[in-house]
């Protein structure tokens, strides 16, 4: 083979699998979209408590880290005089905070107010996997409407 058919597929040989991985490494629309993710625990003596984190990208740089805690109602740990026991009524709770992300390489870099920083990292299957506190790894799906 001459020098010249050599560079025609070498040249082909490189377009070729620099598409397939730019396919492969497509980096998700992250402004205008919504990412869930939803962590039960077991609570003794109240039942399972479910968090679920949200991340909202309001622009190109800025996102709303949301959290929302829902404990069901459950049976009080104590018996009244009379034999019966009362009943805990169900709690819940929001919060929200602003923040700032950045998205490179597969991973993304939120900062939120008080200066806090989480990793996510983007996953081929579309998802973004970070830790929610040690030993505890959250998976944030794109919530379509």
């Amino acid at each position: 083979m001459s020098n010249n058919k050599l560079l025609h597929v070498f040249v082909l040989l490189v377009l070729l699998i620099g598409s397939s991985f730019t396919a492969m490494c497509k980096n998700p629309v992250l402004k205008g979209s919504k990412w869930t993710a939803v962590q039960e625990i077991f609570v003794a003596d109240a039942g399972t408590m479910t968090i679920t984190y949200t991340l909202e990208f309001t622009s190109g740089k800025d996102v709303l880290v949301k959290e929302s805690t829902y404990l069901p109602s459950h049976p009080a740990m104590y018996m009244n005089p009379d034999g019966t026991i009362d009943r805990i009524p169900a709690r819940s709770s929001e919060s929200e905070s602003a923040g700032t992300f950045k998205f490179k390489r597969g991973i993304l870099t939120v900062t939120v107010e008080d200066g806090s920083t989480k990793l996510y990292f983007y996953q081929d299957d579309g998802t973004f996997t970070g830790e929610a506190f040690p030993g505890e790894t959250l998976s944030f799906s794109r919530v379509t409407e």
